[in-house]
């Protein structure tokens, strides 16, 4: 019978902890997208404008431009060649520089994102279920 109990106990607690992570989860993506555009670097605005975080049933969904996992991870030294035309082009300084292959060599890892997860989401989600705490009594 105490068992039987315990076990009741226990399942709602569980619903009730599920209940207040669904109050709080859009505060929490909220929070997160606007610490990732904080924390995003920026060229032209692209990156940090494309920036989003939405809640779903299983937890937080973050997306943005195709590029963001170059910037995230880096990328490895490689050759870059024409798409569509015979040459690439592109400026250095005022000169026009036209080749047929770029040796490039790689970019470095800027983890704005893990960075921000590790150092931010534990002390936003504790927040948003205190004040889903307060809101739910």
């Amino acid at each position: 019978m105490e068992y039987s109990r315990q076990l009741l106990w226990l399942i709602l607690k569980m619903n009730e902890i599920k209940e207040l992570l669904r109050i709080a989860f859009p505060g929490i993506a909220r929070r997160m997208q606007n610490e990732l555009v904080l924390k995003s670097p920026v060229d032209t605005g692209r990156l940090r404008n494309s920036i989003k975080v939405i809640s779903t049933e299983d937890g937080l969904l973050i997306s943005m431009v195709d590029y963001g996992k170059y910037v995230e991870f880096g990328t490895p030294p490689h050759i870059i060649t024409p798409k569509e035309k015979k040459a690439l082009k592109f400026k250095i300084g005022t000169n026009e520089i036209f080749a047929k292959k770029v040796k490039h060599p790689g970019t470095r890892p800027n983890p704005f994102i893990r960075t921000t997860i590790q150092t931010k989401l534990k002390q936003i989600i504790t927040e948003e279920l205190i004040k889903a705490q307060r809101h739910n009594l």
